[in-house]
């Protein structure tokens, strides 16, 4: 296998080391090149930027969600970044709703695991990203219209914030 080859792979499973191991029929052989940690960051992260390209053409849940999944696994400031400016960016005039997109940032606080972008950004050590991140994700919430069938949704999404000081 080509490293051409081994990229292709790696970005047809959407950078995934999970999706690769239950999917993809190459996967020991993509495994044993070794390739560096380096490498696949950087194959990532031209990745996420193709996910954010589709976003500012059509805001879909498929884009969206893609994006998110790399972020879960290749979640280096740089990409951390890179997300954030897409999500200042956002119309929530399509699929992509604000619920999903707080709770991307926000995780679920209920399973004791960071795995919310906030979590990341915070773990990044970057005060100003995870400020900016926390900020944006207070007014997204202030945003969303609410009404009876969705007040319970938002005050979750308000009690999960407030675990990040």
């Amino acid at each position: 296998m080509t490293q051409e080859e081994a990229k292709r792979i790696y970005l047809k499973n959407g950078c995934s080391a999970f999706f690769m191991a239950r999917g993809e029929d190459r996967y020991e052989e993509f495994r044993e090149m070794h390739i560096p940690k380096e490498k696949l960051e950087e194959w990532a992260t031209e990745y996420l930027k193709g996910c954010i390209d589709k976003i500012s053409v059509k805001e879909t849940m498929d884009n969206f969600s893609s994006a998110n999944l790399v972020i879960g696994e290749h979640h280096t400031r740089d990409n951390l970044n890179v997300f954030i400016d897409m999500l200042q960016n956002l119309k929530f005039d399509n699929e992509v709703t604000p619920y999903a997109v707080c709770y991307s940032i926000l995780g679920m606080r209920n399973l004791k695991v960071n795995c919310g972008i906030l979590d990341y950004a915070k773990e990044s050590k970057d005060e100003e990203l995870y400020r900016s991140l926390l900020e944006f994700t207070r007014v997204l919430i202030e945003k969303i219209q609410i009404d009876d069938e969705k007040k319970q949704v938002v005050d979750e999404m308000k009690e999960l914030l407030s675990y990040y000081k």
